[in-house]
């Protein structure tokens, strides 16, 4: 089931990236080849995301496809093949984060932005990949260090993992409620300054629905990391049902964040008819 799931997650996304506004080129190509939105934080960060998208079911597809034949591979290969995948699945996270404070950013601080960005930007992706990778490392890290490389090379049908431990799992944990609450806190700034630059009147909904809009993608694709990280037991309707909605949630953002964003389209139809 988690191998079908992923498989058809990996599809999909690897489509819709391709063909992300129904012509011959794609969300990377257009932004590839575009200087001007080449030069927008936002959609190198949405390229980004979308690239650990596919990446992330990639490479699920692979690791549950392992399990579901039972295939000896040695236990670090599924070490370091689970730690990627995990690695990927808060890269989107934090990508998604980093798109919200970026336009929490440009709305508070427009004068300051473009220079600030020019500043931080490189940083700032450093220090998003060297929190993704983090946890995964560490705790293979000292997997390594406490087991015999005879275990560690040893062949592993079940195709284990190092982040089983309440050390890890309370780390993952605490990390998704740190992003919950920066997510919250840039909308609630965003919708505020909204109101008070009468950007939410009445007959102005545009705004508020495309708040609502990214607050319902981020609950489907957040909240459910909350019982498949701290593994709550669930019957299997459950448990299905929640992994479906963590897929559907990530299958979205290229919709939301892509397929809803005007200067991308036009730029699709630029490069796809010059004429």
């Amino acid at each position: 089931m988690l191998f079908l799931s992923f498989f058809l997650s990996f599809l999909y996304s690897g489509l819709l990236n391709a063909t992300i506004s129904g012509d011959d080129i794609g969300l990377l190509d257009t932004v590839k080849m575009c200087p001007m939105l080449r030069r927008n934080v936002r959609f190198v960060l949405l390229c980004q995301h979308c690239a650990c998208v596919t990446s992330f079911n990639a490479v699920g597809t692979i690791l549950h496809g392992l399990r579901a034949l039972c295939v000896p591979i040695n236990r670090l290969t599924c070490w370091v093949l689970f730690d990627f995948q995990v690695a990927l699945g808060r890269g989107m996270g934090i990508t998604l984060i980093l798109m919200a404070l970026n336009t929490c950013l440009s709305i508070l601080r427009p004068l300051h932005y473009p220079a600030l960005m020019r500043r931080i930007r490189s940083s700032v992706m450093a220090l998003a990949w060297f929190v993704a990778l983090l946890n995964p490392v560490l705790f293979t890290v000292l997997a390594c260090a406490q087991s015999s490389w005879a275990y560690v090379v040893e062949l592993d049908p079940v195709c284990s993992t190092t982040l089983e431990s309440p050390a890890s799992r309370f780390s993952s944990l605490a990390l998704v409620v740190f992003l919950v609450l920066l997510i919250m806190t840039s909308y609630v700034l965003i919708y505020m300054e909204g109101c008070r630059a009468g950007h939410f009147s009445r007959s102005n909904s545009s705004g508020r629905r495309t708040i609502l809009i990214h607050m319902l993608q981020m609950i489907l694709y957040l909240l459910p990391l909350v019982p498949i990280i701290t593994r709550w037991k669930q019957n299997m309707a459950a448990t299905v049902t929640n992994f479906v909605v963590f897929l559907v949630g990530q299958a979205l953002s290229p919709v939301v964040y892509g397929l809803r964003c005007r200067e991308l389209r036009e730029q699709s139809k630029i490069l796809t008819n010059p004429r």
